[in-house]
């Protein structure tokens, strides 16, 4: 039996993986995959995203690796969460 003094290592990302990353356009809507919510794309800053949520509000930044492109299923998702806020505070 081998033992191994050296502590271990974070794994690397795959740098394969990180270049097939698909670059979403300016004004598209982008899902952030670590907090789940869904805005708009307003700038691409070096190799990080700034989003802004879909009807306003504060901007926040993601990593690429982190923001997908939004399809209808996570968009009615969206406008459903949406629509439940507005009505728990009696806005509708």
């Amino acid at each position: 039996m081998t033992t191994s003094s050296q502590e271990p290592q974070a794994p690397e990302r795959d740098t394969e993986v990180i270049d097939a990353i698909e670059v979403i356009e300016i004004g598209a809507l982008a899902q952030d995959t670590l907090s789940g919510r869904v805005g708009v794309v307003v700038a691409r800053e070096g190799a990080t995203y700034r989003l802004r949520p879909m009807r306003g509000g504060a901007e926040w930044d993601a990593e690429p690796v982190d923001v997908r492109p939004v399809n209808a299923s996570d968009l009615l998702r969206e406008k459903v969460r949406q629509a439940n806020r507005r009505s728990i505070g009696g806005l509708l």
